[in-house]
């Protein structure tokens, strides 16, 4: 009953905001308003997700733009935080730092494995984030977010073929100091603090910011064969910036860091057949009761996910006549270290998996850009990226495992791996206004990609052989294109249509293997075709973006966990069609309405070389059948009321929901690694003085929703599943000064 209940205040408030976004109220905000609303009335929001500025009704590409006051209002702290508040957007993370999945209308990569590149690309102020642990931290002091969908390989490169977050921090202030400080203490024993400041060095020439955090947790999971509490949280980082403007220049220099050192994730047993055995030893009795939802593990070793890294990046701009040449330059290193339980049992079996992976990045891109408001606009410019991924495994089998060690060996398995990945890129995008109404685009990215490998695996168990080294190289080229049309039906109404080809390049599956015969899989490319109308309308009253898409890919790169490890398998063709819409109003003073929603059809179309249920010989032929990991359905929303208490005093209260319908997180569909639809209710109520001063309470998952993020069969057992429960309800309070 309460699961209903809960469902239908979901469901009513998201019908709220349909019904009454045809009377609404609302208007945009600008991408850099320091005013703590939600929306500012007349203000336009300004994103650059073609490589200039331009207002988002006027992109011709499925997007949300969020704002860091959009962003403070629902509580989004965390880059995980952002699948409440966008359409067809997940980030989850289950395991250590490597691992987890961003996904865009139903497509993903789980990151694992170094030699496998991301669907969802992540960038930072216009760097590319390589790696999928290194992107998904604190978002710390942020001017905006914008998620594109679709493929966007024209502008930002290989790794976006289902899309991109371009994340875009503040600049610093020439003309007056500001900031905040903020503190958060909550259930769990939890603690966050964060602060920034910026200011002008030389006045209108010269600013700096600073910012910082530090958030930690207590052990959200208990230990039932230690007693230990388990899974807490330990996050530091910060960011400075030093702006420069000159006569017909300006210089961006950046630069940030972050630290964790969490013990994190502890897997749960989550579904179990009545025969679940491990080397034929009944193990259901071991099983604690109420699982998973009582968040009680079995591991008897700890699972530790220590790592770091961060960057330095220099923009330039300068004026070239009336064009503008730009110049990004950047340095990246991210190190994760995480010793892992695997088999997840409390015996003495895998207990130990040391991985230690250090990845650096260097990227350089040169562009220019011609004014905008002419007849022709466009973009053109260089890119180069370099990347070295060192990765170091060690499995080592302890006494319980003697059945799976070789006689006379320690049973130990060993991965010793280097990867250098070089991409080279030449692109332009090109805009024509025909007429004040009509404007045609296409655009083009002819790219190079250059991967050398050198593997050793050695083993002295029976569940991986010693297959000694392998150097291995892979070179392809391919030229990605984007052509579009948008027809202005009025100044803020826009409808159009576009088709865009997106790319990804093969790479190698740097994992524990069996044998060499499936060693590298191939690149993928898909085709996107989409309309889309976009508004904001009734005397700026509403603002809406609808979107239909469908999408072809030929060698999906498909994803299996294979009971050992996570494989890389080339799915002939894979379809994917559906829809977005973004709906935001204000129907009476102070009242502020979303709604968001997607709907995504995935399946392969053709796919002979996939998993199969356990007690099936592969190859399986899964055409025909879904996607895993991608709900058919997400919705949102949110209702924030304001009203002023005094003259100097506002208060407010907001409530938002977001839902997914059921996911496999098997590529075979395993009945027992299923998710079935789940719903998650925030809620905040707080007031705000005039000086600055905002306090709050809030309630993150207000109904204690349960829920796994991943499942998978656990390692070694027969018939046990184990995965990563989602967080529980919280309660906590909030307080911030700014100025």
């Amino acid at each position: 009953m309460a699961n209903i209940y809960r469902k239908r205040i979901f469901l009513c408030s998201a019908a709220l905001s349909v019904l009454t976004a045809a009377n609404p109220v609302g208007a945009q905000t600008t991408a850099t308003s320091s005013a703590s609303h939600v929306d500012s009335g007349d203000a336009e929001i300004i994103i650059t997700a073609q490589k200039r500025e331009e207002r988002l009704v006027d992109v011709p590409i499925s997007l949300t733009a969020l704002t860091s006051d959009q962003l403070a209002a629902a509580g989004v702290t965390q880059f995980h935080d952002l699948s409440q508040v966008a359409p067809g957007f997940t980030s989850e993370q289950y395991g250590d730092a490597r691992a987890g999945r961003i996904m865009l209308r139903g497509v993903t990569s789980q990151q694992d494995n170094p030699g496998k590149q991301s669907s969802v690309g992540v960038f930072l102020d216009g760097v590319f984030l390589a790696r999928y642990g290194a992107a998904t931290g604190e978002l710390a002091d942020i001017e905006r977010v914008e998620i594109l969908r679709g493929p966007q390989g024209t502008l930002f490169g290989a790794n976006t073929a289902a899309g991109l977050v371009n994340i875009v921090t503040r600049r610093p202030s020439l003309s007056g100091v500001e900031g905040f400080v903020e503190g958060v203490a909550a259930e769990h024993d939890a603690f966050e603090l964060r602060g920034s400041v910026t200011g002008p060095l030389v006045e209108d020439q010269l600013g700096i910011s600073v910012s910082a955090y530090h958030v930690r947790r207590g052990g959200l999971t208990h230990n039932a064969t230690t007693g230990r509490s388990v899974d807490n949280l330990r996050r530091s980082g910060g960011r400075a910036k030093l702006y420069y403007r000159g006569e017909g220049f300006d210089v961006l220099l950046s630069g940030d860091y972050l630290r964790e050192r969490s013990e994190c994730c502890s897997a749960i047993p989550v579904a179990w057949t009545p025969t679940a055995n491990v080397f034929g030893v009944p193990i259901v009795s071991l099983i604690p009761a109420g699982s998973p939802y009582s968040r009680q593990t079995i591991q008897n070793s700890r699972n530790l996910n220590p790592n770091s890294g961060g960057g330095v990046s220099a923009e330039i701009n300068v004026d070239v006549g009336d064009h503008v040449l730009t110049s990004v330059t950047a340095w990246r290193r991210w190190d994760v270290t995480p010793i892992s339980d695997i088999d997840s049992l409390p015996l003495r079996l895998l207990d130990d998996f040391y991985i230690d992976q250090r990845h650096d990045q260097f990227s350089q891109e040169l562009r220019i850009a011609s004014p905008s408001g002419q007849r022709v606009t466009y973009v053109a410019g260089l890119y180069y990226f370099a990347r070295r991924s060192d990765d170091l495994e060690i499995l080592q089998p302890r006494a319980d495992a003697a059945a799976v060690i070789l006689p006379g060996q320690r049973g130990d398995t060993t991965i010793a791996s280097r990867l250098n990945d070089k991409s080279y890129a030449a692109f332009a995008h090109v805009d024509f206004n025909l007429t004040d109404r009509l404007t045609l685009s296409a655009g083009g990215r002819y790219t190079r990609e250059d991967q050398d490998v050198d593997f050793t695996q050695t083993s002295g168990n029976v569940a991986y052989a010693s297959l000694g080294n392998r150097q291995q190289s892979r070179r392809e080229s391919q030229f990605t294109w984007v052509a579009n049309a948008r027809y202005s039906l009025q100044r803020d109404l826009n409808l159009y249509a576009s088709v865009a080809r997106g790319f990804k390049p093969g790479g190698f599956d740097l994992t524990r293997l069996p044998n060499f015969n499936n060693f590298e899989f191939d690149a993928e490319k898909n085709t996107n075709y989409e309309i889309g109308l976009k508004g904001n309308i009734l005397d700026r009253k509403l603002r809406f973006s609808a979107a239909l898409f469908w999408t072809d890919y030929q060698n999906f790169q498909a994803q299996a966990f294979d009971g050992l490890n996570l494989v890389t398998r080339n799915a002939e063709l894979f379809r994917i069609k559906g829809g977005e819409l973004e709906v935001t109003a204000l129907p009476t003073e102070g009242l502020t309405l979303q709604f968001q929603t997607s709907y995504t059809h995935a399946r392969y179309v053709d796919f002979t070389d996939g998993s199969c249920v356990p007690g099936i010989a592969p190859p399986c032929d899964l055409s025909g059948k879904r996607l895993p990991n991608a709900p058919e359905w997400t919705l949102g929303g949110s209702a924030e009321y304001r009203a002023p208490l005094t003259g100097s005093l506002t208060g407010y209260g907001r409530i938002d929901g977001s839902h997914k319908s059921s996911v496999f997180y098997q590529q075979n569909l395993d009945p027992y690694a299923f998710q079935g639809p789940r719903t998650i209710i925030n809620a905040r109520l707080g007031i705000e003085t005039a000086s600055g001063l905002t306090l709050e309470a809030f309630a993150r998952n207000l109904f204690n929703d349960k829920y796994v993020n991943f499942v998978y069969p656990s390692p070694l057992s027969t018939g046990l599943y184990v995965g990563y429960v989602g967080d529980p309800r919280q309660f906590g309070v909030r307080a911030r000064y700014s100025f």
